[in-house]
């Protein structure tokens, strides 16, 4: 054959056989498969996550939950943070990143980390797991167990500590995010402790300890029992709301009659607002009078006794919502409710 020839019909196979390998070739190669982030890395690359991820970065946290396995983190968004009012005082104390950034070594950094959490736990829990009868579950700890979060179904929407799960099942490699519309707050105390911290509790303190001093029942150490308790509870400025405007006032009630009027603030379970329905309730006080009875109106919502009369103006409204407690949780309410 001469050599002329010889190339050409090489150079024809070539190009003939070019096309099937180039497919087969094609066919050979795997689409790219996306790997699942992180829990970091999508806190990270979250439009609404750039306060949580300040607050994992000043607490040193990224690698905690961007490497450890089998997590599940509640996820407080944006909105959530520009919420939280840590002090009490009105003003929301890391709605900025300057802010967190802010933050240096000590008790503030101390309690963030504490926040933080309050927020992981270390197993992965699916909101497929979150069940109407309630589950709750210890929370992340350097050292042992945190503080327990409660979580529920209600009307086919998931709750923790009574805040809304708004997107549940976020995959992550390493576990599972909850996104929820509030920072979830750890507690350190009890009901009575909680009372006596808060300088806007003080009245009702005053009156618990009036009781006790007058031969009544000691409601402080009552309240600071296991529980669960649920206590709605009357700032200073709904006592002056409904008539109790010093704390002379207040001595001017018969021991007994103040001692029925705080105990009817008070339910022996843990109610958050999410669990609450419209209807009769029972309270600490009608085991002693089982005609004394809270009645739920879901309009506002209020929640009042027999004494508070039939006009809603006079109804006390819940004005704060779901502090939790190491033995409950507290409601705060505008008026005092009267049995």
């Amino acid at each position: 054959m001469e050599p002329q020839k010889f190339f050409r019909k090489t150079s024809l196979m070539l190009v003939l056989s070019l096309p099937l390998c180039i497919m087969s070739c094609e066919k050979d190669e795997e689409p790219p498969v996306n790997q699942p982030k992180t829990i970091t890395q999508t806190v990270v690359d979250g439009a609404n996550f750039t306060l949580l991820e300040a607050a994992v970065i000043k607490a040193g946290y990224a690698n905690l939950l961007g490497n450890t396995a089998n997590l599940t983190v509640f996820a407080p968004n944006d909105d959530a943070f520009r919420l939280l009012d840590i002090t009490g005082d009105g003003i929301p104390d890391l709605d900025t990143e300057a802010k967190i950034n802010a933050i240096t070594t000590g008790p503030t950094l101390d309690l963030l980390k504490a926040v933080l959490n309050y927020h992981v736990l270390t197993a992965v829990v699916p909101s497929s797991a979150i069940t109407t009868a309630g589950i709750e579950s210890a929370t992340y700890a350097t050292t042992g167990a945190g503080p327990r979060l409660f979580a529920k179904l209600n009307g086919g929407k998931a709750y923790i500590n009574g805040v809304e799960v708004v997107t549940a099942d976020v995959s992550a490699s390493n576990g599972v995010i909850h996104v929820v519309n509030r920072v979830l707050i750890p507690p350190s105390v009890t009901i009575t402790g909680a009372v006596a911290a808060n300088p806007n509790f003080s009245r009702l303190l005053y009156a618990i300890n009036r009781v006790r001093i007058g031969g009544g029942t000691d409601i402080a150490a009552a309240l600071n029992g296991a529980g669960p308790f649920t206590v709605f509870v009357p700032d200073n400025d709904a006592f002056a709301r409904s008539g109790f405007t010093t704390n002379a006032s207040l001595d001017a009630v018969p021991v007994a009659a103040l001692q029925n009027i705080i105990l009817h603030h008070a339910v022996g379970a843990r109610v958050f607002s999410s669990d609450l329905v419209a209807g009769n309730v029972n309270t600490l006080l009608t085991g002693a009078d089982a005609s004394k009875r809270l009645t739920i109106n879901l309009t506002g919502p209020v929640v009042y006794g027999a004494g508070n009369g039939i006009a809603a103006a006079n109804w006390p409204k819940i004005t704060g919502v779901n502090l939790v407690q190491t033995n409950g949780v507290v409601h705060i309410i505008d008026r005092v409710i009267l049995p």
